[in-house]
């Protein structure tokens, strides 16, 4: 005859049974989380990426109720970061704070364990960033009009600077360039507060920038000609679109997303969907990453809605890309 046991030991070893019967994944779910979640961001520390990544982390600790860590890898168009997370244990600990678009140089492509963020399990949608045109101070130039004509005057006398080759803020000046039928010289850096730095101390041109800068603009250390959004931003109304300025129909965003490896069991991604979906619907969060500017949180959302838009994003802008024939250096 059996030796007598409790409830709680019964329970804990049919528990334990089940997870077994049912596999190491649903073994992982049963758990998770159990340790430390840790989210890599692909620019660096400072970058609009990294604060919006930040704020998100504190508030997605408390939601997971366990610490979340950020890494910061930069570099390659996302491509360090996403490779890195790419190949970690696809077990819900490693994610990807990504920004969309995400297109991966084709110089790249060939040696990458993946192919662009869709190669990752989708987790949840987090926020939109319009981006401004801006330009160093002393650009001699009022309005858009008058900016446009300095470049397509003599355009090899200017420059534009990017957070790295192919990045988003790369692919939106390469945009307006297309728009003007002008080309000027590509800078790259690693993250868009050294652009920032640069376009102050006149070392570049132009560059595409959040709004939360419209602060420097304000002390007179930048100028800015222009919101490339659907509508101004109330922080900042004196800030017109670059359709009200003249542009009609250009809008350049960015969306924030995270994902995971790809074989990430679905139980899982459920814990950590449910959690993000706690942080963007938060005051809080909002409040954290408001002064970033042009913010617009996403929705809550489903794994599936996640990697739908995802998708479609990434074909948005591959079709901008080639139309535009952008060559990605």
């Amino acid at each position: 005859m059996p030796p007598f046991i409790s409830r709680k030991t019964f329970l804990r070893r049919l528990a334990g049974s089940l997870a077994l019967a049912l596999g190491p994944a649903a073994a992982l779910a049963q758990g998770f989380p159990a340790k430390p979640v840790t989210v890599v961001v692909p620019f660096v520390a400072g970058s609009p990426t990294d604060i919006v990544a930040r704020a998100f982390a504190s508030e997605f600790s408390l939601a997971l109720n366990t610490p979340v860590l950020v890494d910061n890898k930069p570099g390659a168009n996302q491509t360090i970061a996403g490779s890195y997370v790419s190949r970690a244990a696809p077990d819900g600990y490693t994610l990807f704070f990504a920004n969309l678009p995400a297109v991966v140089a084709p110089s790249l492509r060939a040696s990458l364990p993946y192919q662009g963020v869709g190669d990752f399990a989708p987790v949840s949608d987090v926020l939109t960033i319009g981006f401004m045109l801006v330009t160093a101070p002393n650009v001699p130039a009022t309005t858009l009009k008058e900016f446009v004509a300095l470049l397509k005057a003599d355009p090899s006398k200017y420059s534009y600077g990017s957070s790295g080759i192919s990045t988003p803020i790369h692919l939106m000046a390469e945009m307006f360039n297309k728009e003007l039928g002008v080309k000027t010289l590509h800078v790259p850096y690693k993250g868009a507060n050294q652009v920032q730095l640069d376009l102050m101390s006149d070392r570049v041109t132009y560059a595409f920038l959040p709004t939360g800068t419209m602060d420097y603009v304000r002390a007179g250390k930048l100028k800015a000609f222009g919101l490339a959004a659907s509508q101004r931003d109330p922080a900042y109304p004196e800030l017109p679109t670059m359709e009200e300025s003249g542009m009609p129909g250009f809008k350049a965003t960015v969306n924030f997303v995270l994902v995971g490896p790809k074989k990430t069991p679905p139980d899982v991604l459920a814990k950590l969907n449910a959690a993000a979906n706690k942080v963007v619907g938060s005051d809080a969060f909002y409040g954290k990453v408001k002064p970033v500017g042009g913010v617009e949180l996403s929705r809550p959302a489903t794994t599936a809605q996640v990697g739908a838009h995802i998708a479609a994003e990434e074909a948005r802008w591959n079709a901008l890309i080639k139309r535009a024939d952008i060559q990605l250096e």
